[in-house]
């Protein structure tokens, strides 16, 4: 993860070992890859949030589950303020400085992303905090929605 990381010279971000943060996701129906959908991405994010979102993964397959969810939600049986996104990031949605689009989507066939795995327990860690504070905390949460700090 050091090597593929270190390639991202001028992206402080991309530069760090793994940590959490808050950010803004793009879910789309298309699959996406590169600099200038990258920049596509932020523009959008920022229109679509009056200039106050700031673009920071994607999130394709949350497409289909939030459209299910919302059918739900209409149906009385879910309650979409309760949703929490969770993502863990397992790859770069752009090509490094230098590389060309192309072998940089070319890295990715098959699913060889440089932190998958790291992604999947960096997922269950947070996901299992989130969850057990909701348990621990059931009596409040139950009435009141979590927001942000």
């Amino acid at each position: 993860m050091r090597k593929s990381r270190a390639r991202f010279a001028g992206f402080p971000n991309a530069l760090k070992a793994p940590f959490v943060t808050r950010g803004d996701t793009l879910s789309a129906s298309t699959f996406w890859h590169g600099s200038l959908m990258d920049e596509w991405a932020n523009a959008w994010s920022r229109y679509y949030t009056g200039g106050k979102g700031n673009y920071m993964v994607a999130a394709m397959e949350d497409s289909g589950t939030l459209q299910a969810l919302t059918f739900l939600n209409q149906a009385g049986r879910v309650d979409l303020q309760r949703v929490l996104v969770l993502r863990t990031v397992s790859n770069y949605d752009r090509e490094a400085p230098g590389v060309p689009v192309a072998e940089s989507l070319q890295e990715m066939v098959s699913g060889n992303y440089s932190a998958y795995m790291p992604a999947l327990e960096a997922a269950q860690i947070v996901g299992d905090k989130v969850v057990r504070d909701l348990v621990e905390h059931w009596a409040e949460r139950e009435s009141t929605v979590p927001h942000a700090p």
